[in-house]
């Protein structure tokens, strides 16, 4: 989540790419891409949650995951490709929805996954991992120095510039970042679902990710 605009005043949804697919996935996509929202829930409405600011009234923090019809006469998997943000009605009835967009991933399946709503828990998790393997190969032989990992293939690799008068705008907007990568074992997580939030008064995001079989 991102404060944008010259007056930092616009809120913004970015996502990470993969920066180079799996041969897998690049020989099994079948190209079908569709748009799911909050606002496509029937009962969304029971999902508002008010926030105190003037640009948005609401905020509707039901789960966005991929409709099941989809897959009515077909397997497969679908991900994550795109995300937006909308907003609906008029003060002091507007609500703000997110929306996804998915992409179809045939003869896989998910292995495995987890919601994950807090960045810090991840890179404690990935530290200790790798901590443990560093004091596992003491004895053997000292690690190499590796370079880091690049995780972000966008066009700001740090995050977008943010301006000094956007920090009053901070205290509506959770901007901390929900990743995982292939620092998070045991491999490369794609996401399935994800939702808005409303924590501390701030907007937040919580992600689904996954890992997929072929």
């Amino acid at each position: 989540m991102y404060l944008e605009g010259r007056k930092s005043d616009r809120l913004a949804i970015h996502v990470h790419h993969l920066s180079s697919l799996p041969n897998t996935m690049i020989h099994s996509s079948s190209g079908i891409s569709l748009w799911r929202g909050s606002d496509d829930n029937e009962s969304s409405d029971i999902f508002l949650e008010p926030i105190r600011w003037k640009g948005f009234a609401n905020v509707c923090t039901a789960v966005v995951k991929h409709d099941p019809n989809w897959l009515h006469e077909t397997s497969g998997v679908y991900i994550v490709s795109g995300a937006q943000l909308i907003s609906k009605g008029s003060w002091p009835k507007n609500v703000l929805h997110l929306r996804l967009l998915y992409t179809h991933i045939p003869n896989c399946c998910i292995r495995k996954s987890e919601w994950d709503g807090a960045p810090e828990a991840s890179r404690k998790s990935s530290f200790l991992t790798n901590l443990s393997t560093t004091f596992s190969f003491t004895q053997q032989s000292p690690p190499q120095k590796q370079a880091p990992t690049v995780l972000d293939s966008g066009v700001y690799p740090d995050g977008p510039p943010v301006p000094v008068r956007s920090c009053k705008m901070l205290k509506y907007v959770d901007t901390s970042e929900v990743v995982r990568g292939p620092h998070d074992a045991p491999g490369h997580w794609l996401v399935t679902a994800a939702k808005l939030v409303t924590e501390g008064g701030k907007i937040g995001l919580q992600v689904k990710f996954a890992l997929i079989d072929y």
